[in-house]
């Protein structure tokens, strides 16, 4: 378990505080919290302020976290590799309670099983109970023989190094015919609040995570994505999640885990 120092633990209780009741923290209600004195407490206020970690809205208001100290926090914080999720009202009332928007989709663990080429006019791209049509040429019947065996999310980041155009529209269709659950598209579109919000409505935006978590450039600044691998309902999937820093997601994804 990892240790803190004064500074840190007060840092961190400070944004569990603002995660919890979204008003700002003062150094009296921290002292009950942490038995740091009030006075004591007011000096690291002014060290954290110092280091752009914490701001203060009005002089006679308590602490908030800022953005940059929110995105830390969320890269030490959200360590899940895999989500179980079987209560659909539960996730439902979770995603509403923290305002987190939800995509949940499959077809990245699809294996390519067969290439077939008919009358030189098409190729078919075979993945047991999928499949994927395409335009016949013989450099792309070449290339697509040697991805057999490889994961759809595979092809598709090799798709995108050769610009295989036509195999990425046709990965990103059947996506989308594999959209398992969706829920709070409000929520996505006050992250853009433009047209922009269109993206988080479909898997591709899967295709830009290259690790969980995404901020800025992906997402506004103030905002966040997080993508994890999924069991849904008894399917493999994977689920994004997309909110304002500093929406729960931590007690929201601890509910899901103890609910499964």
């Amino acid at each position: 378990m990892k240790s803190y120092n004064k500074k840190d633990l007060i840092l961190r209780t400070i944004i569990e505080t603002y995660l919890n009741g979204n008003n700002p923290v003062g150094s009296n209600e921290l002292n009950h919290k942490v038995s740091i004195p009030a006075s004591t407490i007011r000096v690291y206020f002014k060290k954290l302020s110092d280091e752009g970690v914490i701001t203060q809205l009005h002089i006679s208001s308590g602490r908030i976290p800022t953005i940059n100290a929110m995105k830390a926090y969320w890269q030490e914080q959200l360590c899940e590799e895999e989500l179980i999720i079987k209560d659909l009202a539960l996730l439902e009332f979770l995603l509403d309670k923290f305002e987190i928007y939800t995509l949940i989709y499959g077809g990245d663990e699809l294996i390519l099983h067969d290439i077939t080429k008919v009358n030189d006019k098409f190729i078919i791209l075979d993945f047991g109970q999928n499949e994927i049509v395409l335009k016949f040429n013989q450099d792309s019947l070449i290339f697509l023989k040697r991805l057999i065996g490889l994961d759809l999310k595979s092809i598709e980041n090799l798709a995108f190094r050769v610009e295989f155009k036509e195999l990425l529209e046709k990965i990103a269709m059947l996506k989308q015919s594999m959209i398992y659950y969706r829920y709070n598209e409000s929520k996505a579109y006050q992250i853009y609040q433009n047209d922009e919000f269109a993206k988080l409505l479909s898997p591709k935006i899967g295709f830009y995570f290259d690790g969980k978590l995404q901020f800025e450039p992906l997402f506004e600044e103030g905002f966040m994505g997080l993508k994890l691998k999924s069991t849904f309902l008894g399917k493999e999937a994977k689920a994004i999640f997309a909110g304002s820093v500093y929406s729960d997601f931590k007690t929201m994804l601890n509910i899901i885990k103890e609910a499964a």
